[in-house]
């Protein structure tokens, strides 16, 4: 099984979130540190242990316990340091490993850059990492005079294990995305909400959330037939993506409805960006409610919140944006 070549032009895996990062890349480097400590202490037929080891072993495992504990709070370029290091790491490993045997094995922990790379980046760069462990790989084999059968086998092992990776990683991304705009579904939307309310909660950082529906909606379906509903769907999602500031995220949060999430936005400033976003897609008659998380709110209060805003704007004739901090009243919730 292959991943589907579309994916290969795609982000970062939707399933690389803050809580999971740690865990993961935290792990590799622990259990590398555990195979190279075996090494070091175990029996093997070399006479004595390289100091370079004695030293990088422990190393890992203490630095893959910290990843683990505070890996969530690490920003995105720290991940590639990671990766770059962790590679030379074990480059450097692999030509100070006492003896050809423990080399090899010393290698194979190249296999982890394999995981790490496809599991936290997008495809192309995830393959220009991949690519650059396994010819790291051979040239420090050769270099300790392993004999070239040995080494295209690992690097035929290293290259499958990416490929597996890399499929699984486009599985469980599609398991949040919405097959007819491509966004992220409903899914999707509340991992990436509860990211963010984990966020709120240890910096004390506002973000807003929208909700948006496409107006009249139903009418359409009804006397254009669903394709044309369809492709108003798709419309929003073309018109909005390129133009929704970065590291917002927005999903179809089902039927004509959207949501967008804005990190790092209190409500005003998401209010004049939805706006923004509206009128540039004047083609599809849209009304948004948007919301502030407030402190000490769970995530299914803080979308009634945007839901009411969202009542209120199609209740004040449609075609407009609302933002709940300014009614002067909770209203009802909508549902029509």
């Amino acid at each position: 099984m292959t991943p589907d070549p579309a994916w290969w032009r795609r982000s970062a895996p939707e399933v690389a979130t803050a809580r999971v990062i740690g865990p993961v890349i935290g792990a590799l480097y622990l259990l590398g540190g555990l195979a190279v400590v075996a090494v070091v202490v175990l029996p093997s037929a070399a006479p004595r242990s390289s100091l370079v080891l004695t030293l990088v072993g422990p190393l890992a495992v203490l630095t893959g316990a910290g990843i683990v504990r505070w890996g969530h709070r690490l920003p995105r370029p720290a991940l590639h340091a990671l990766v770059v290091v962790g590679t030379a790491l074990i480059t450097w490993v692999v030509a100070a490993a006492p003896g050809v045997t423990a080399a090899m094995a010393m290698a194979g922990i190249y296999s982890f850059v394999a995981v790490a790379a496809f599991f936290l980046f997008a495809p192309p760069l995830a393959l220009a990492y991949l690519v650059t462990a396994i010819a790291a790989c051979t040239a420090v084999l050769s270099w300790r005079s392993v004999p070239a059968g040995p080494v295209v086998a690992l690097a035929v092992v290293t290259a499958t294990i990416g490929l597996v990776v890399a499929t699984l990683v486009q599985r469980a991304s599609s398991a949040s995305l919405d097959g007819l705009t491509g966004l992220a579904n409903r899914r999707g939307f509340d991992d990436a909400l509860g990211e963010a309310m984990r966020t709120a909660a240890r910096t004390g950082t506002p973000f807003s959330v929208a909700l948006v529906d496409v107006d009249h909606f139903k009418s359409t379906n009804d006397q254009d037939g669903h394709a044309a509903g369809d492709e108003l769907l798709r419309t929003v999602a073309r018109e909005w993506t390129p133009r929704a500031p970065r590291g917002a995220l927005l999903a179809r949060h089902g039927g004509d409805e959207f949501a967008l999430l804005l990190p790092s936005s209190p409500g005003p400033a998401a209010l004049r960006v939805v706006e923004r976003l509206r009128l540039a897609c004047l083609q599809v008659p849209l009304s948004a409610g948007v919301a502030q998380h407030l402190p000490g709110e769970d995530a299914s209060q803080l979308m009634r919140r945007a839901d009411a805003a969202l009542y209120r704007a199609k209740a004040d004739g449609r075609g407009r944006c609302v933002l709940h901090e300014d009614l002067p009243a909770a209203p009802r919730t909508r549902r029509a």
